[in-house]
């Protein structure tokens, strides 16, 4: 493995590779040069990367921790942080591991390995021979699509903890709301007030292409994101943030909100999430996007099968450490999951 300043290098040259100078300095560059840089970006972010910290107190069996994969551009800089493992004394070792098949992890040096692969795909190519706490095939199957997710909620009796799904052209009421079954963060979402607008979609995208859902409109001022950690689909640990969207804005968009604030979740909200967590026995970590209705409802928009980006952020390390203990403390080995 590579030595501490050659990994403090390749870890200070990610952070620089996405940070908003680097993107300035991109923008002034011929095409051709930037595509050289996207290349050589990539082969920095698929070198794995070694932490090694502190022995662990006296009593306590090492841990090494392996990240597996990756997912948005700041999370692996976070992660490669000793700021960010300071907390978990009894890990020692931190692996940051690219998902590909022709790399395999070397052997543990300590007694336990826990791995934590990060994006859905990297939970279906992640390794299930070490402890983990992840969620099984069928559970990211269900989650990582729109419609597969409506269905799933249709099937169990949950219609009531989500917005109402348009099954055909003829159910739809206005304003409704057209979401791309695999985009995240509502991108390419949009809101539809009449026939004529509707219409002039289905033009381009037929009713029955399965590329999106329709559903009702649910254009509260304030929505939440609840990040859980859950085993069997109890929720173990969690962190609420409400997002104030800025006057005229419907539609929540990745980092487009007026402001975030940390705020115990609203009633219910809990036992909603592991109702719809339940039954797919869901293990790992994931990240819950919901409102409340006027009728003090909660509607879930949808479950991300992951972290959420917003404990990613610097702000929010101490909650980043706190979902990290707790899936090292609650991952086992579980061959079925596959």
């Amino acid at each position: 493995m590579r030595g501490p300043i050659l990994t403090q290098a390749i870890i200070a040259l990610r952070k620089w590779g996405t940070g908003s100078a680097a993107r300035r300095l991109r923008a002034f560059l011929p095409g051709p040069v930037r595509s050289m840089l996207h290349r050589a970006k990539n082969s920095v972010d698929a070198i794995p990367l070694r932490l090694e910290l502190p022995p662990p107190p006296a009593g306590q069996a090492p841990i090494r921790v392996v990240i597996f994969g990756s997912f948005a551009d700041n999370w692996l800089a976070r992660l490669s942080e000793r700021q960010t493992w300071e907390a978990l004394p009894a890990v020692t070792e931190v692996l940051m591991w690219p998902d590909d098949p022709a790399r395999r992890l070397p052997p543990p040096a300590t007694a336990r390995t826990v791995i934590i692969p990060l994006s859905e795909d990297n939970i279906l190519n992640c390794p299930r021979t070490l402890d983990s706490l992840a969620p099984d095939r069928r559970a990211v199957g269900v989650l990582r699509n729109k419609a597969s997710f409506a269905a799933y909620v249709e099937k169990e009796g949950l219609s009531d903890l989500c917005p109402v799904t348009y099954r055909t052209r003829e159910q739809v009421r206005y304003p409704c709301i057209v979401k791309y079954v695999n985009a995240a963060f509502a991108f390419g979402s949009r809101i539809l007030r009449s026939d004529q607008e509707l219409d002039a979609f289905l033009r381009t995208e037929p009713w029955d292409s399965g590329t999106f859902i329709v559903q009702q409109c649910l254009a509260t001022p304030v929505e939440y994101a609840t990040h859980c950690v859950c085993k069997a689909g109890r929720v173990l640990w969690s962190c609420t943030f409400a997002f104030e969207k800025d006057a005229g804005q419907e539609i929540r968009q990745g980092v487009d909100f007026k402001s975030m604030t940390a705020v115990d979740p609203p009633a219910d909200a809990l036992a909603a999430i592991e109702r719809l967590l339940r039954p797919l026995a869901y293990d790992g970590p994931c990240s819950v996007d919901y409102t409340v209705t006027q009728e003090g409802r909660i509607a879930v928009f949808e479950i991300n099968a992951r972290f959420g980006g917003t404990i990613m952020l610097p702000a929010n390390r101490p909650r980043l450490q706190q979902a990290l203990g707790c899936i090292v403390a609650n991952a086992t080995l579980n061959t079925n999951a596959a």
